[in-house]
């Protein structure tokens, strides 16, 4: 009888974005990629920039991404296309791909890996979605709720609340998670850090389950040093 393990390896969960010059992904470029992957519990954050092609370019998404502005800062660097697609694909390969509307980058970055691979989509057929995932989460509670009250109400309150169709910024905010903004909004980085966010927030559970006697000692001192600070 075999002796080896047959526990799977967990999944490789690689969170994207790009910031693009368009919607159409046969007309416009990525030009900003940002992929958070996460090994053993840990997260590894890596962006990579490629000049695009600005013929077809829609004004309004260089307005939205602030293209030229940020581009044009004197810390700005180019990356090397066949450079930054050895190592995306590298990081991709065999990895799910969880975003907003996911399924948009991950055509992006096909276009970027056809240039120079037969298999241009080396990650798992399914991506994920977190305003899906967020949706499934609330809709959930409605049917826990339901069951404990006897009260069918809670579905058409989560209705009300999400509204159709599902937008992302809304289903993260009704999860505990604010939507970017400032300078790190609608950059690849901080809308794939905000997609972890979401994606955390629904699938760990609260620190204060978790955490060890020492941990939550540490909790309640941070508490009473605030509470007493915000009491002077």
């Amino acid at each position: 009888m075999s002796t080896e393990s047959t526990t799977k390896p967990a999944p490789l969960l690689v969170w994207v974005d790009t910031e693009t010059t368009g919607l159409d992904p046969f007309m416009h470029d990525a030009w900003e990629y940002a992929l958070i992957v996460r090994r053993d519990g840990r997260d590894e954050e890596h962006v990579y920039r490629i000049k695009p092609d600005l013929t077809n370019a829609t004004p309004k998404a260089l307005e939205i991404n602030r293209y030229h502005e940020r581009t044009s800062a004197p810390n700005w660097t180019w990356d090397d296309p066949h450079t930054a697609a050895t190592r995306m694909y590298n990081l991709l390969n065999g990895a799910v791909l969880i975003g907003s509307n996911p399924s948009f980058d991950a055509d992006m970055i096909r276009n970027l890996f056809a240039r120079y691979y037969n298999v241009a989509k080396p990650w798992h057929y399914r991506t994920l979605d977190i305003a899906t995932l967020a949706a499934g989460h609330l809709y959930g509670q409605a049917e826990r709720m339901t069951h404990h009250t006897c009260d069918a109400v809670h579905y058409s309150k989560v209705d009300a609340a999400l509204g159709w169709p599902w937008r992302s910024y809304r289903a993260s905010e009704l999860v505990g998670v604010p939507r970017p903004s400032g300078d790190v909004a609608h950059t690849a980085l901080g809308d794939a850090r905000w997609a972890r966010d979401v994606w955390d927030a629904v699938t760990q559970p609260d620190a204060f389950y978790t955490a060890t006697d020492e941990q939550l000692g540490a909790m309640a001192g941070e508490a009473l040093s605030r509470f007493h600070g915000g009491a002077q």
